[in-house]
C-alpha cells in the first residue's frame, strides 16, 4: 500500500508548517515528522483509526499538535488517500 496526498492536503500542510516556521520554529520540524509518522501508521493498518460520520473517511490524531489526519483508503488502487490535515479547533472538511 502507498500514500497519497491529495491538493488539499498537501496546502494544509504547507500552510501549517509555514505558519510554525514563523510563529514556533523549534518545532516545525517534530510537526512535519509527525505528520509523516501519522501517515505511515494506517499503512500497516489502515482501519486502525477513527471513522468519522462520513463512511469511509477515518481521522488519525496527531496528539502532540492537536491535528488531524483525515483521510480514506482506496483497496482497489491500493492506497492511503490523505484528504485533509487540519488542527482540531478547525471545522472539519465537510462542515
Amino acid at each position: 500500500m502507498k500514500i497519497r496526498y491529495t491538493a488539499t492536503a498537501r496546502r494544509e500542510l504547507s500552510e501549517a508548517v509555514e505558519y510554525l516556521l514563523e510563529h514556533a520554529p523549534h518545532v516545525a520540524g517534530d510537526f512535519a515528522d509527525s505528520i509523516e509518522q501519522a501517515g505511515a501508521e494506517p499503512l500497516r493498518n489502515p482501519y486502525s483509526a477513527q471513522e468519522t460520520e462520513l463512511r469511509g473517511i477515518r481521522r488519525k490524531y496527531i496528539h502532540r499538535f492537536r491535528y488531524g489526519l483525515f483521510y480514506m483508503v482506496d483497496e482497489a488502487a491500493d492506497e492511503l488517500i490523505v484528504m485533509n490535515i487540519r488542527h482540531v479547533v478547525r471545522r472539519w472538511p465537510w462542515e
